[in-house]
């Protein structure tokens, strides 16, 4: 009998803080519908826009295996496989190869992520397939669980814009650094966590 987990959240993205009934997911229109393994650990998570399917988040160790899956049962359907990489402390460096709908390499996001918090990342960077940085993100989530703040960089790594997700506002920056458990992490982009500081970035990291 399989012990698989489905569960349903708010938007898009695997945060504690936005789980709901599938019911109330359904009368949203905008989720994610995760299948967890009796760990808790993701198998893949589907993203729904007013109750389409537009994207497939898979984490998996064989990725040909499941891109062969996905183009079978979901042509057309954009997607992303996530490999971890690396564990350093606490946190965790992973990997996600973005595929367009045609099934090809479209380039990569890096995510930076607290040990077992899978989706909620703390820094993701968008990379292309000449392996060459297009973004930085940085989130920062409330006790509860909820995105909070989300900061974004440019490749150079300075602030270019700050949201505050539960006001639906754009503070200041050093209005949003006062209300963050690591000011020093959010204030520019290349910064890591205190005590891993000294990691690689993979793909970008020498």
């Amino acid at each position: 009998m399989s012990s698989e987990i489905q569960r349903f959240y708010l938007d898009w993205g695997i945060y504690p803080g936005e789980e709901v009934t599938r019911e109330e997911a359904l009368d949203e229109g905008d989720y994610t519908r995760a299948q967890l393994n009796e760990s808790g650990a993701p198998l893949f998570a589907e993203f729904y826009d007013s109750g389409r399917l537009f994207h497939v988040d898979y984490w998996t160790s064989d990725p040909e295996s499941v891109r062969n899956n996905h183009l079978l049962h979901h042509p057309g359907i954009p997607f992303g496989i996530q490999l971890t990489v690396q564990h350093i402390g606490n946190y965790c460096w992973s990997v996600s190869h973005r595929y367009a709908n045609s099934g090809d390499l479209a380039g990569y996001l890096v995510h930076l992520e607290r040990i077992n918090t899978y989706d909620a990342a703390l820094m993701t960077l968008q990379i292309d397939l000449q392996r060459q940085l297009k973004k930085i993100e940085k989130n920062s989530y409330d006790s509860d669980g909820q995105l909070h703040y989300v900061f974004e960089y440019n490749p150079e790594g300075d602030v270019v814009s700050i949201h505050d997700s539960p006001e639906g506002s754009t503070p200041q920056l050093a209005a949003a650094l006062d209300d963050v458990d690591m000011p020093d992490f959010y204030r520019e982009g290349f910064a890591l966590p205190a005590g891993i500081d000294r990691s690689s970035i993979p793909l970008l990291g020498g």
